[in-house]
């Protein structure tokens, strides 16, 4: 690939995942970027796909040949032709960034990154403003008094969050940035990217959150084990004194309160989940994609639930595989990178853990930033950078 094709792709990842926020419309701008993006990259031949993409790209095939397997057997062939068309999208753009990440390589990653942040900054700020009442129109980026600033939901505005919480924390740590400016500036972003978390209301996130940022802390290389008792200490200094704060206000703690204890549709949640597992076992090839409104009295939220239910084994099998390989290749390339840039694998890595107990409890299949974190899993720092 030509220098300059690689500096414009990249110019244009980062605005593409600077707007990946905005999602309050369908299909919204990251949508129509994303799909130029994936033509563009079929029309100039710029994708790389080496040996060890065989197997997750044939996982991805199997599920998607469960999701043309359940059709016939929708009963409402016009929501699963949707349906299905929303999941083949995000498959291509997984496709697409895993090819063009093995041309690129390190860069792609700092890219997505840097653009994923400032995203999430601006969500992450909105929401808050909001929810403390500091904006004009307050009440459009809010529901049912939780932040969700440019997203439709609380529950996915929340985890968007996570990832750029963890890269944040990262580049504090980060050896190469010398300026301690930049540094508590990653730090006041981070922050304000657990304020958003929890002024979300979304218990799934509260959780993701907390798991990934377990997972963050305990996973390090020897020679960060000092560097990783600084952070920790200073999350201990500062962070616990902010958040201790932020969730005693008294906008934040009531409805906190609320929140924590188990809520009337909790029930209905799990008979629905209950109701869907059970259709699976007696439709092995799946009710068809998208069709688990039409059938049970409320979705499923959750992943596996809605997997099983509408693509059968195959479906569910094959996704939760490709799920364990994405873990499985960041995690190993943390350890193998020999540098301060392996650091972004194991966000990775803790992330998507996040998002594996997320899916447990809402239905995560169409996020566009769950398939994004799963490209990046497969995508290489190269040689030079190892």
């Amino acid at each position: 690939m030509a220098e300059s094709t690689g500096k414009w792709l990249l110019i244009y990842l980062f605005f593409t995942m600077a707007v990946s926020s905005f999602v309050i419309i369908e299909p919204a701008p990251y949508d129509i970027l994303m799909i130029l993006f994936v033509a563009a990259g079929c029309l100039i031949s710029c994708h790389l796909f080496p040996a060890e993409t065989t197997l997750p790209i044939l996982i991805l095939l199997s599920f998607l040949l469960s999701n043309l397997l359940s059709l016939f057997f929708a009963t409402d062939i016009s929501i699963s032709l949707r349906f299905i068309g929303i999941t083949f999208y995000l498959a291509a753009t997984w496709i697409s960034l895993v090819g063009i990440g093995y041309r690129l390589q390190l860069p792609l990653l700092e890219i997505i990154f840097k653009g994923y942040l400032l995203a999430a900054f601006l969500a992450a700020g909105t929401g808050v403003l909001a929810y403390f009442q500091l904006l004009p129109n307050n009440d459009y980026f809010l529901l049912n008094d939780r932040a969700k600033s440019f997203f439709k939901d609380p529950n996915v505005y929340g985890p968007f969050l996570i990832i750029p919480a963890l890269f944040s924390i990262s580049m504090v740590e980060n050896l190469q940035i010398k300026s301690g400016i930049k540094k508590s500036m990653f730090f006041l972003c981070f922050l304000l990217m657990v304020a958003g978390v929890i002024v979300s209301f979304s218990r799934a996130a509260w959780g993701n959150l907390a798991i990934s940022l377990v997972i963050y802390m305990l996973v390090m290389k020897r020679d960060m084990v000092k560097k990783r008792l600084k952070t920790i200490l200073l999350l201990i200094l500062l962070g616990v004194p902010a958040f201790v704060y932020f969730i005693n206000t008294p906008l934040v703690e009531e409805l906190l309160t609320t929140r924590l204890s188990l809520q009337d549709y909790d029930n209905e949640r799990f008979n629905a989940q209950e109701e869907a597992f059970k259709a699976g076992l007696t439709n092995p090839f799946g009710i068809g994609p998208g069709q688990s409104e039409n059938v049970f009295p409320i979705s499923t939220h959750s992943i596996y639930a809605r997997l099983f239910a509408e693509n059968g084994f195959l479906g569910l099998i094959s996704f939760v595989i490709l799920m364990i390989l994405s873990l499985r290749q960041s995690y190993k390339c943390y350890w193998k990178a020999q540098n301060a840039y392996g650091v972004y694998y194991l966000v990775i890595f803790a992330s998507l853990v996040g998002l594996v107990f997320n899916s447990f409890f809402v239905d995560t299949l169409h996020w566009r930033h769950f398939w994004v974190i799963l490209a990046l899993a497969w995508c290489p720092l190269g040689e030079k950078n190892a």
